[in-house]
């Protein structure tokens, strides 16, 4: 890491963590010291602390942002944040695909599990939240079983006491329609009782040919304030979306390199029109409830019950060895019809207080969450049949029988307790936590793994006058993997460990940030190819990350502005495939770069900004072209521009 460090002590003007375009209220917005803040919505953290006294790398994107970038997805915001990369597949209408230092991220909505399982639930619908946080690296302490490489957290849109909403208009390339609205305020005289209702929908189509991309989205809320230590929020949603397969699994021929047949156009569409889809409808309900005892001492619970049904069919090209030619014209496809739907049942249930011992100052949390998920999947894999990418001729909707199905009903059950202290020294900032977990997950009727761990999380912080902050810290994780080898040896967790090093620059006075962050990853327990057996998986993988990530935001006046750059390194150090062994994770970039700059001309005319932003995006390791059914393939697609639309707000507030 002495690279790393060198090029952190030369890059201590830019910047992590918090982020958006700079409004001076942001950085207060997530942070609260000396008092329990009631009116907050959910901190990535679990801790009312500010981001510049946290030693970990924390981001945040607010409203602010997702408008002005015109945001249409939360793969669009997650494109903003250094050290992830939002856009791993291109575009894909059924989710938001992201990798967070090299590792897929799990998302969270509200700081409790969203998504259980591939391609069972509907995509997040951006309109719906507030703010998009990204905590990175391994965070076991805070949130239980979950990835190496960090979460997403995105903050639904909660009752206001002021009254103001928006009107909102839209459209764009691909007949793209879109029409919603957001409304709050209170419908008392006293304030107790407050409003939300949230409203969205949209008609249009994807890049691709005969795919639909169309949403529903209705989301109301209420909030009751009986005194100033109370506070209960009761949301409900509903959402209901259809849309197919816009990615199509392209060989490189016609698209990354010449093909004497021409250039595949980016619209092609290799499944069969009208059977095609993916189809969703979730129905959720949450509730969250604070109370404060005292000026010291308070507790908060979260609770959300979601249902939820997918029905997937979707063809893709399957070119065995054959997608490297460069003159390929047919592909066989495969053909996949899914019915799954989803039973989710989560709660967090902590207390929070402030206290000192001598000199020491205090905020501590403890707390128990519980996760009980039941994913049913009825699935089959059909012969699609033989087309002409350049020329296709669709119906061949598969009848024929099929030669791989599962229906047995997968369940996760997960019971944790959990306890965290940040302690302040005079300018010296300590944090500590401590978590145990226990995950049972399997199928009904059939095997399941139980699995036990306690993992740990530290740091350490110094706070200079200036604004300038050093820290050191070390993360850990978890993530249960089912099934078992081929002597029936269930696989253990996953387990991650992060050593990282950074700065955080705040000028005094100001509502800048500058953050600059190193780390080392260490990932174990991967599964590899079994050398005896290769039908089956050993667990004897190891993958090293490492990288830089640097941050700016903040504003000057009335520019606003947002940077960020990253590098990151992997490589298997450790496999039973001789192949990977020394190789790079497959569609990780190793540099990105991004820098989004807005400038508001509201003197010269209220409402009007102007924004410019640039991405670029590093070479990658390019994936696998062959497929097991224990393993997920992964489309190939031509880089593709977002779908463009004009849009227009009109809204009120006090």
């Amino acid at each position: 890491m002495n690279r790393s460090l060198l090029a952190l002590a030369v890059a201590v003007a830019s910047s992590s963590a918090m982020a958006q375009t700079g409004q001076g209220e942001n950085l207060e917005e997530v942070s609260v010291t000396g008092e329990l803040n009631l009116s907050r919505q959910t901190s990535i953290g679990k801790l009312d602390v500010p981001i510049t006294e946290t030693p970990f790398s924390i981001s945040l994107r607010n409203k602010e942002l997702l408008d002005q970038i015109g945001a249409k997805s939360v793969q669009d915001a997650l494109q903003h944040f250094a050290g992830v990369n939002g856009g791993t597949y291109g575009i894909d209408a059924r989710g938001d695909w992201s990798t967070i230092r090299g590792v897929d991220p799990v998302l969270f909505i509200d700081g409790l599990q969203s998504i259980f399982g591939s391609y069972s639930g509907s995509r997040a619908n951006a309109y719906a939240f507030e703010r998009v946080e990204v905590l990175k690296g391994p965070s076991s302490v805070l949130y239980g079983q979950g990835s190496t490489g960090g979460i997403v957290n995105l903050v639904s849109k909660r009752p206001k006491r002021e009254f103001g909403g928006e009107v909102f208009v839209q459209a764009g390339d691909y007949d793209r329609k879109v029409i919603a609205g957001d409304i709050t305020g209170a419908l008392d005289g006293e304030g107790e009782w407050l409003y939300r209702v949230v409203g969205y929908q949209r008609d249009a189509d994807a890049q691709v040919d005969h795919v639909d991309d169309n949403s529903l989205l209705l989301m109301p809320s209420i909030s009751w304030r009986p005194s100033a230590d109370t506070e209960i929020t009761f949301l409900t949603s509903y959402q209901n979306d259809e849309t197919g397969t816009s990615t199509a699994f392209l060989p490189w021929g016609g698209t990354r390199i010449g093909n004497v047949n021409g250039e595949i156009p980016t619209d092609t569409f290799l499944s069969e029109p009208g059977w095609d889809k993916y189809d969703t409808e979730q129905t959720a309900y949450s509730l969250w409830a604070d109370h404060r005892f005292n000026d010291n001492w308070g507790i908060n619970a979260s609770v959300r019950y979601s249902e939820g049904e997918v029905d997937y069919h979707s063809m893709w090209a399957a070119f065995d060895g054959s997608r490297l030619n460069p003159d390929i014209r047919q592909a066989l496809r495969t053909a996949y019809v899914s019915d799954a739907t989803s039973d989710l049942f989560i709660f967090d249930l902590r207390a929070t207080g402030i206290f000192n011992t001598g000199p020491l100052e205090h905020q501590v949390s403890f707390g128990v969450d519980s996760q009980d998920a039941t994913i049913d999947n009825d699935r089959s894999y059909f012969d699609g049949g033989i087309i002409d990418i350049f020329n296709p001729v669709y119906g061949n909707v598969p009848t024929g029988p099929a030669y791989f199905q599962s229906s047995a009903s997968t369940t996760t059950e997960q019971l944790g307790f959990y306890v965290q202290d940040q302690v302040k020294l005079y300018d010296w900032v300590f944090t500590g936590g401590l978590r145990r977990d226990n995950v049972e997950s399997g199928s009904v009727g059939g095997a399941s793994n139980e699995d036990d761990a306690t993992t740990m999380r530290f740091g350490v912080m110094y706070a200079f006058d200036n604004g300038i902050s050093p820290y050191a810290s070390y993360t850990e994780s978890f993530e249960p993997v089912g099934g078992a080898d081929r002597n029936d040896r269930l696989f253990k967790p996953v387990e991650g460990e992060q050593v990282e090093a950074g700065v955080k620059f705040q000028p005094v006075g100001t509502n800048l940030l500058f953050t600059a962050a190193t780390y080392e990853i260490k990932q174990k327990n991967r599964l590899t190819t079994d050398p005896v057996n290769p039908t089956f998986d050993v667990q004897t993988g190891e993958v090293t990350i490492d990288g830089v990530e640097l941050e700016a935001s903040g504003s000057w006046g009335n520019f606003n502005l947002i940077a960020n750059f990253s590098t990151t390194n992997t490589e298997v150090t450790d496999s039973n495939d001789p192949a990977e062994l020394g190789d790079a994770l497959q569609a990780v970039p190793e540099q990105q770069f991004s820098v989004w700059g807005n400038y508001e001309f509201s003197s010269w005319v209220p409402g009007l900004n102007l924004g410019l932003g640039l991405r670029h995006v590093g070479k990658a390791t390019q994936v696998s072209t062959t497929t097991r059914f224990s393993r997920t393939a992964i489309p190939i697609t031509p880089f593709t521009m977002p779908p463009l639309a004009m849009s227009w707000i009109a809204g009120s507030s006090s």
